[in-house]
């Protein structure tokens, strides 16, 4: 006797006949086997035809309806390795841009409109005063034009509807500042702590809603964020200096897992950063715009080296000179639009031949700010031109003034006290506003186009005319200064290579470090601004682009070039009206709400007219001459510059 497998034993017969048992078992399994395939087979044919490949392609299909349904182009998904990360991420040829959040703690359902939506309304008299009428009434998520700023439960269900409908379909996010409410209620000021405070609650938002769950690691984000500076995120608002100081090192503190470590250092000095987003081939740049700003009462202009826009130019020219070595393509995101309204003419000036000669890099700029959907086209040639024609003898009372230290604190506070403009979210002469660009800047770039006809003019195509802009992309925003919405721009990834592993990235530590010296250096400290000569020693005027280096994705379609954007937007009377509907019939708040709550498409590029296929600066500039002579399409324009939200100039 042998003992089995069990612990049992077998009879000498059956061991002397196992050559037969095996072969019996085998021709069983063979049968058993044939008769399931048959089986499977059978059961696959009688399916219907979409069924036969549904666990191969049921995802695939659900995924390119969930793209339709969001009016999103699809595009052979890239899977690329980031170094950065240690793994490999999915690129889709998507970014999401979000700007001007404003949310507001103290607003309450149900409080008074005209009171700010922060305290319940007034009771009303024997002589018919007070505000209690219902439409003065504050609605859960907010009212377009209503001058009151963003409830929580506004930031919370976009953000959720972004989890759920856009998140697995972006590679990153620009999110363009002004994370805290208004400076607009006497009653309850702003005060330091409690921005730091609210920037650092959105901020944990953001982070929740990108990072990477199962990883310990904070940086892990598996869709990065590029967030910039509000002058609503400083205290007082508007006003900002240049660093180290305490707000740019707790705003470090508060982005920390969004800015790469490398650079904290620079960030403290002028709170602006570089983030690749596609390693080795695609950056954000995060402009500190405050800088710029002409209502910052600390910046009087970009010309003495101790202003912070000189600071800040110098910052960028080199940090655009070291991605342009790298062989990488940039957008530049801010808050702050770099456009003549804003900005004291010298900033706005070399900001606009910084982007014009390195034309071959830059893709464009998105801000916000404005909480206007449009774009203005920005002449960086002529800007370049005007530079050139700065004298030495004229910019030396402008120095001096600035070296003497004239632009105290003392002074720029009383330049803030003064300002008798209240700023809030309320919209007022908007409409003239868009007049203004119409008939200033697109009928401009309308008769710039038709002169290439005039044979009195100089020989020239429009592709020259083309070559001189560069495009200002202003979004609307988050709060209901109109209706909230952001925008999702499409991009071309076709001729992506994943060649990160075959190729050395380099790091940065080693450009920062050189950096903080040139900045030091170029700090102003001991300059005799009597000797300086502006031509050869102001770092904050751009070389010229060279002659070899073809034109960037902004004018020639191209890895990266832009090829389309949809426009989201919350239509809140819509959404409130249902709300209200759905709590009366019996539904609880919360339920009712995400019920109800969601973004729609208001329009696409292509709804706008543009080309299917890209969005060059040619096709802006082609667009803005229609637009400088067809009534029609001009009124389509200002609607959605206001959000669809039915906005009139009272």
């Amino acid at each position: 006797m042998e003992n089995n497998l069990m612990g049992g034993s077998v009879s000498r017969p059956i061991i002397r006949n196992k050559g037969l048992l095996c072969l019996t078992l085998a021709v069983i399994l063979t049968f058993s086997c044939v008769f399931t395939y048959h089986s499977t087979f059978k059961q696959a044919a009688s399916q219907p035809i979409s069924s036969m490949h549904r666990n191969a392609t049921s995802k695939m299909t659900s995924y390119e309806d969930d793209l339709a349904r969001l009016r999103l182009k699809y595009q052979a998904p890239v899977s690329i390795y980031d170094p950065y990360l240690g793994r490999n991420r999915t690129l889709y040829g998507r970014f999401l841009h979000i700007t001007d959040i404003h949310p507001d703690r103290h607003y309450g359902e149900n409080n008074s409109i005209s009171r700010l939506c922060h305290y319940p309304p007034a009771q009303s008299s024997i002589f018919g005063s007070g505000d209690n009428d219902v439409d003065d009434l504050a609605p859960r998520f907010g009212k377009a034009m209503a001058g009151c700023d963003s409830p929580m439960d506004l930031i919370d269900y976009t953000l959720k509807w972004v989890r759920e409908n856009l998140r697995d379909k972006i590679d990153f996010v620009i999110w363009t500042g002004d994370n805290i409410r208004h400076d607009n209620d006497r009653s309850i000021p702003r005060t330091e702590s409690r921005i730091f405070e609210m920037n650092e609650i959105v901020s944990g938002k953001f982070h929740d809603l990108f990072s990477k769950h199962d990883s310990d690691d904070p940086r892990n984000l598996d869709v990065a964020v590029i967030p910039s500076l509000g002058n609503n995120d400083v205290f007082p608002h508007n006003l900002f200096s240049l660093g180290p100081t305490l707000q740019t090192r707790e705003l470090y503190k508060i982005w920390d897992d969004f800015i790469p470590q490398e650079q904290q250092r620079t960030f403290d000095r002028v709170a602006s950063f570089v983030k690749e987003v596609i390693p080795g081939k695609l950056a954000v740049i995060s402009i500190n715009t405050l800088y710029l700003f002409k209502s910052n009462p600390l910046v009087d202009n970009c010309n003495g080296r101790k202003q912070p826009g000189y600071q800040l130019l110098i910052w960028l020219g080199y940090v655009l000179q070291e991605i342009r070595e790298r062989g990488m393509k940039v957008w530049i995101s801010g808050h702050v639009p770099p456009i003549q309204k804003n900005m004291d003419d010298s900033c706005y000036n070399k900001f606009s031949a910084w982007t014009y000669e390195y034309r071959d890099i830059i893709i464009g700029g998105v801000y916000g700010h404005m909480n206007l959907d449009h774009f203005i086209p920005v002449d960086g040639k002529k800007s370049k031109k005007r530079i050139e024609k700065y004298s030495t003898d004229a910019d030396i009372p402008v120095l001096l003034k600035t070296e003497e230290g004239h632009n105290t604190e003392v002074s720029a506070f009383e330049k803030l006290l003064n300002d008798i403009h209240l700023e809030g979210a309320q919209p007022v002469n908007k409409e003239a506003y868009m007049d203004d660009v119409r008939e200033t800047i697109y009928n401009k770039v309308r008769k710039k186009l038709g002169s290439i006809d005039d044979i009195t003019a100089k020989r020239k195509t429009k592709d020259d005319i083309y070559e001189r802009y560069s495009i200002v992309h202003i979004a609307g925003s988050v709060v209901p200064t109109f209706n909230p919405s952001f925008r999702v721009w499409e991009y071309n990834i076709t001729d992506l290579v994943d060649d990160v592993k075959a190729r050395e990235i380099r790091p940065w530590n080693e450009f920062f470090r050189s950096l903080e010296t040139e900045l030091f250096e170029d700090s102003g400290n001991g300059v005799d601004i009597f000797s300086l000569d502006r031509n050869k020693n102001d770092k904050t005027t751009p070389p010229k682009k060279p002659k070899d280096l073809p034109l960037g994705p902004a004018y020639i379609p191209q890895l990266f070039t832009p090829t389309s954007f949809v426009q989201y937007y919350a239509d809140l009377e819509s959404i409130n009206e249902h709300y209200l509907k759905e709590v009366s019939d019996g539904v609880a708040p919360d339920e009712a709400a995400d019920s109800v709550f969601h973004y729609d498409v208001e329009y696409t590029s292509v709804d706008e007219g543009f080309d299917s296929k890209s969005l060059l600066v040619g096709d802006y500039l082609e667009f803005a001459a229609k637009l400088s002579k067809k009534e029609k399409l001009w009124g389509a324009y200002k609607k959605r510059a206001f959000i669809s939200s039915g906005y009139k100039d009272e």
